[in-house]
């Protein structure tokens, strides 16, 4: 398991034999990290969307391939398949696997 910045400098403050002057670099480091944290970049906001779209287009209950949703919103199928895993994975969109030559179809979660 791989320990954040955050629970570095958390735990740091929390040691004896800093000075005043170092913890209050780690309370600065850890103010930076939740001020970083609480704004959404450009990307994350237009994942948000493209999301959204996604889910929008999959409501009417049809399967669709990952390149069927990329073309539609206007995305590559790659995207369209990363955009998709997390919702495969908290069971609110269901990937139906293709056998053979078909692809994998993706529609929303009963």
């Amino acid at each position: 398991m791989a320990i954040t910045k955050r629970e570095v400098f958390t735990k740091a403050l929390g040691m004896e034999g800093f000075s005043a002057e170092e913890k209050e670099v780690f309370e600065k480091a850890i103010k930076a990290l939740d001020k970083k944290a609480s704004t959404p970049t450009k990307a994350q906001k237009e994942a948000e969307g493209i999301r959204a779209d996604i889910l929008a287009l999959l409501a009417d209950g049809r399967a669709r391939t990952a390149t069927e949703i990329g073309t539609e919103i206007g995305i590559s199928c790659q995207k369209a398949s990363a955009m998709l895993k997390p919702y495969v994975d908290n069971g609110t969109v269901t990937k139906i696997v293709g056998k053979g030559k078909n692809p994998n179809t993706f529609v929303v979660a009963e």
